[in-house]
């Protein structure tokens, strides 16, 4: 039988454990809270029920009397806020959860009578839903898009249509082209825009072009 000399046992084993120790400290994870508020457009009052999720996902929980939500013990990073009630466009905005702090997400949201839509023609064109998706210190606008040809009989040949991505500051710009759109046809459509540092507030359509 061998003999195991225990001093020199535990001498091997410290610097193992010590490391694991020290790995699960830095691994420790750290968190935040987020807190907000939605509030109609058009009267600045207060939306109740309406339906916040995060990406990447926290939890889905509905907005309170006065419009104000709350998420607690959130991991640190960068979310998505995301806002949704039937009557209402959907909205998001980006916040940034730091250890130990609170990060505001003040969310406005437009009735759907206020959506954004043009037509021209027989075309009709309109944005149906917009998000904006934060990666490191850029940010995306996702949006989704539907075109219909309105008219009776006539085929449209070829169409285009012009959008803008409104920030606190600047605008940017996207315009998209298709073919062969059907009398009484509906068409949907994505597309992404970097706007770099900003915060979309709303994307709206400009303007639209149908061939004659």
């Amino acid at each position: 039988m061998r003999n195991w000399n225990l001093p020199a046992v535990l001498a091997l084993l410290l610097p193992t454990l010590i490391f694991s120790c020290s790995k699960e400290t830095v691994m420790t994870e750290v968190f935040g809270d987020i807190e907000g508020q939605v509030i109609h457009s058009k009267t600045e009052e207060p939306i109740r029920n309406v339906s916040i999720s995060t990406s990447p996902g926290t939890v889905a929980i509905l907005t309170e009397e006065d419009g104000s939500f709350f998420i607690g013990d959130v991991p640190t990073g960068n979310y998505n806020i995301q806002a949704r009630k039937d009557g209402f466009s959907n909205t998001s905005v980006s916040v940034a959860v730091r250890e130990d702090r609170v990060a505001i997400a003040q969310m406005v949201m437009k009735p759907v009578e206020e959506d954004t839509s043009a037509s021209k023609g027989d075309l009709e064109a309109e944005v149906t839903t917009w998000f904006n998706r934060a990666e490191g210190d850029t940010t995306f606008v996702d949006v989704e898009y539907s075109v219909k040809n309105i008219g009776a009989t006539a085929t449209i040949e070829e169409y285009e249509v012009y959008f803008e991505i409104l920030t606190g500051g600047d605008s940017f710009f996207y315009d998209i082209s298709g073919e062969e759109l059907k009398a009484g046809q509906r068409r949907f459509g994505q597309f992404t825009k970097n706007i770099f540092n900003n915060t979309a507030t709303d994307v709206i359509i400009l303007d639209t072009w149908v061939s004659e």
